[in-house]
């Protein structure tokens, strides 16, 4: 009777420990698998999401401004019945804080209200807008967005890029030059940015561009 429970008692055999070993083995790994995918699709998706914060907030601002483009002339000129364009684009710049360098720099004709822009006479406000890279602490660079004429403001629009942006501009006769004026003032400007992410944990540069298109004709 003695020797029958110390039979009971002993335990699991050294067969059966092998065997749950290679069960937990098998199941293991596997599942191991799942969760460190899992870890790495949820790191670069949280990259993907703070680099596209930055283009979703600069194409806010870039779309709107260059739908705006168009300095309009202070000579009415009768053959066209209107008042023509003048150079709209790539103007000397606003005034920039210490260390930004100038990217592109944006222009338009604004009333003070209805009324003026009825009144051949009154004579309308220049606005410009300039976007500027300045260099970060964190070795990138940072766009600010500077308006200079009336409400005067500035705002950081992205902080996380890996270059200065680049600006390419379309002409009405698919040209390039962004200095043209009259009927060959840019009608599409795009702006392309390389943007980076500020944790390190992006696997590439994450590259936009952003096309504006004017409205004034």
């Amino acid at each position: 009777r003695l020797r029958r429970r110390a039979g009971e008692d002993g335990g699991f055999t050294l067969v059966e420990l092998v065997v749950t070993v290679a069960i937990l083995g098998i199941i293991v790994v596997p599942l191991f698998g799942v969760v460190l995918s899992y870890l790495r699709t949820t790191v670069h998706t949280a990259a993907r999401m703070t680099e596209s914060q930055d283009v979703q907030l600069v194409a806010a601002y870039w779309q709107r401004d260059v739908a705006s483009i168009g300095v309009r002339s202070g000579t009415y000129d009768a053959a066209s019945h209107s008042f023509p364009l003048q150079q709209s684009v790539d103007l000397p710049a606003c005034a920039l804080p210490a260390g930004a360098t100038p990217v592109v720099t944006l222009a338009w004709s604004e009333y003070d209200s209805l009324d003026d822009s009825l009144d051949s006479t009154a004579a309308p406000t220049t606005v410009k807008v300039t976007y500027a890279s300045q260099p970060t602490t964190t070795g990138g660079y940072e766009l600010r967005r500077i308006r200079c004429g009336s409400r005067p403001s500035e705002v950081r629009v992205a902080d996380n890029l890996l270059a200065p942006p680049a600006v390419a501009c379309v002409q009405p006769g698919g040209g390039s030059t962004c200095t043209g004026g009259g009927g060959q003032v840019p009608v599409v400007v795009k702006l392309m940015l390389q943007v980076r992410d500020s944790t390190g944990h992006g696997s590439a540069t994450y590259i936009a561009t952003l096309s504006g298109e004017r409205r004034q004709t």
